[in-house]
Order: C-alpha cells, then sequence, then structure tokens
C-alpha cells in the first residue's frame, strides 16, 4: 500500500491523503477526484446524520468522504481482500473506524447477507463498480428497497455510453451526469 495523491474534496479531512494498492495491481479505478468533487458539489457540501452505503468501495474514498462532510454511520462493501485491507486502513488513519462497518462481500448477492441487519437504514448509496460488466444495472436490481429510507438516494457510477434505466424497483433516475468516460446516473427511493 502506498500514499497516494488521491485525496479528500471537503469538509474537515479536506486535502488529506488515502492509501491506495499500488497501480500495476490494477485492482481498483478509483472516481476521479474531480467527479468526486462534482458528485459531492450535487449532494451539498454538508450531509449531517446521513447514513452510507459504500459498494465496490475500492480505497473507500466516497465513504470517506461522506463522513468528512458530516455522515455519522458508513458500510463499505468490496469484494477484494486487497480493497477491505485499504479500506480498514484508511478508516484507522483518519479514526474512523467505530462509525462504520467493513464487509467482504460479491456483489450483487452479498446484499442479501445484509439486508435483515439494516432494515430501512441507508439515505445515501454509492454503486461504483467495474466497468462493462453490467454490474450497476445488476446491483440496483438487487438492493432491496428494505434496506432504504424513504427518498434515499442512490448513485451509480457507470461507463458513458451504458445507459441505466429510468425506474427500476422503486427507484426514479433523477438526474444523470456525464464527466467524460464516466457518467453517473442518480436516483431516488419512490
Amino acid at each position: 500500500m502506498r500514499i497516494t495523491n488521491l485525496q479528500i474534496t471537503g469538509g474537515f479531512l479536506k486535502g488529506r491523503k488515502l492509501y491506495c494498492p499500488p497501480k500495476d495491481l490494477n485492482l481498483i479505478r478509483p472516481l476521479r477526484t474531480r467527479i468526486r468533487k462534482a458528485l459531492f458539489d450535487i449532494l451539498g457540501q454538508n450531509l449531517p446524520g446521513l447514513k452510507v452505503l459504500d459498494l465496490f468501495a475500492g480505497t473507500g474514498a466516497l465513504g470517506i468522504e461522506a463522513f468528512s462532510r458530516g455522515a455519522d454511520f458508513v458500510v463499505f462493501i468490496d469484494s477484494s481482500p486487497v480493497s477491505i485491507s485499504i479500506i480498514k486502513r484508511n478508516l484507522e488513519k483518519f479514526n474512523l473506524l467505530d462509525k462504520s462497518q467493513i464487509f467482504k462481500l460479491k456483489l450483487p448477492g452479498g446484499l442479501k447477507k445484509i439486508t435483515k441487519k439494516f432494515q430501512n437504514f441507508f439515505n445515501l448509496v454509492f454503486i461504483t463498480p467495474p466497468y462493462e460488466k453490467g454490474l450497476a444495472l445488476k446491483t440496483l436490481q438487487n438492493l432491496s428497497k428494505n434496506l432504504l429510507q424513504k427518498e434515499a438516494i442512490i448513485i451509480t457510477e457507470e461507463k458513458t455510453g451504458i445507459d441505466l434505466p429510468e425506474k427500476i424497483n422503486n427507484f426514479s433516475l433523477i438526474q444523470k451526469r456525464i464527466y467524460g468516460e464516466t457518467t453517473l446516473h442518480i436516483y431516488q427511493v419512490s
């Protein structure tokens, strides 16, 4: 693991750098800093009281960014042992372990394992899977409304050109933003 130029863009941790795996491992593709900043500009700079679910968490950058802006609790899920180790190390670095939980689960199927524990719990979800594997759509299809509070926000990242439906389960597309090769689809629970 190494400290990189991947850093928090706002809140009380603004400018602090995160641990990442060596680039040559090609394990993760962190959301670019510019896009992450734009995303949190959309959500707002202050996110007090939010309970966040960070899926395909990678380094944990999105969940930690949410903490930096006031989120109360974040659940991080990834299937990679390297990512799990990096998330834990980043949370330790910022003294956030006691306000979070980390699960090593294969997504999207692994969501079933947390549904009972987190009934009607989350009001913000990040879905940032590897591109072009159909995982954003499959995860939306498997995301149980029982995990989410009414009017929760779900943000998916997908490669530009891969469109997601305007309505899926009880989630309605409220915004779509394109940033070069990355498209963010923003849904709200209806």
